[in-house]
């Protein structure tokens, strides 16, 4: 029965009971990041943009920073970079992260290796 049963685990970080941090959130940011536009993220993550920017500024409120700089559009285009904060949070989420995976995988075959 083991064989069909699987764990999942997934971490969010609170603030004042809101959510700041998250794997979807984290994954926005980098998108960003990757693509320099919050709409070419947005798209990526298959969200609208106006979810993407709600997400993006409930972060900033309950972290109480900034997390992008952006260009407004024109003959170049406008553009979105993620500040030195929002990249050190995307650094100490992934080493909270880390791990945690395999960590349930091993307790759940240990919890469930009876069934």
């Amino acid at each position: 029965m083991t064989n069909a049963l699987a764990p999942h685990i997934n971490l969010w970080v609170t603030h004042e009971d809101e959510v700041v941090l998250s794997g979807w959130r984290i994954a926005l940011l980098e998108a960003i990041a990757a693509t320099g536009s919050i709409s070419a993220a947005a798209d990526q993550l298959e969200v609208n943009y106006r979810v993407a920017w709600s997400k993006i500024k409930e972060m900033e409120h309950g972290l109480g920073v900034p997390l992008l700089t952006t260009r407004i559009g024109g003959s170049h285009g406008g553009g979105a970079e993620l500040t030195p904060a929002a990249l050190e949070f995307i650094r100490r989420y992934r080493l909270l992260s880390a791990g945690l995976d395999e960590w349930v995988q091993q307790r759940f075959a240990e919890v469930f290796a009876d069934l």
